[in-house]
């Protein structure tokens, strides 16, 4: 979990959550736990987008072992400019997750401007999960103006959507 790989970092992370289907018992006495919460702060987006698939896995059995706070939001929506679908798919799906703690309205705005251009990327699931964070992001907005500029960002995607074939 430590190597300078980032490679071997974000198997490692996945790792831990095989790991803890097996043994959850070992998982905990080697506090693979706590080292895999440390790697939602790794500069590679592929891990920390990895530690979250993994965390997610483990907080299924276990319930909620992260909150989302300031200096986690910040480095989740960094992440979601360097990975891949799958890695946004997780990252705004951890992020939908958790509750909102003590969000300003300057703190929701900078969320928002990570997360809606998240609405336009190809893949559907992409576009599906941005669109529930964000529709959670919406109850907490203030200003009326603000919440009619979101939601007009958020109409074209999800007509494209409704384009695509009916298994999407």
């Amino acid at each position: 979990m430590g190597d300078e790989d980032p490679y071997v970092r974000k198997t490692a992370a996945i790792c831990v959550a095989k790991l803890y289907e097996i043994n959850p018992e070992r998982v905990v006495q080697l506090q693979l736990v706590e080292n895999l919460k440390s790697m939602l702060f790794d500069g590679n987006a592929m891990v920390v987008s990895n530690a979250v698939a993994a965390i997610s896995d483990i907080e299924q059995d276990k319930g909620q072992l992260v909150s989302l706070n300031n200096a986690l939001k910040n480095q989740l929506l960094t992440a979601l400019n360097d990975c891949n679908e799958w890695g946004l798919i997780f990252i705004l799906d951890f992020m939908a997750s958790r509750p909102l703690e003590d969000m300003s309205q300057k703190s929701l705005d900078q969320v928002l401007k990570g997360v809606v251009p998240c609405l336009n990327h190809q893949n559907p699931a992409v576009v599906l999960s941005s669109t529930k964070y964000v529709m959670k992001l919406l109850d907490f907005v203030q200003d009326p103006e603000k919440t009619k500029s979101v939601l007009r960002k958020m109409a074209p995607p999800l007509i494209s959507l409704m384009n695509n074939g009916p298994e999407i």
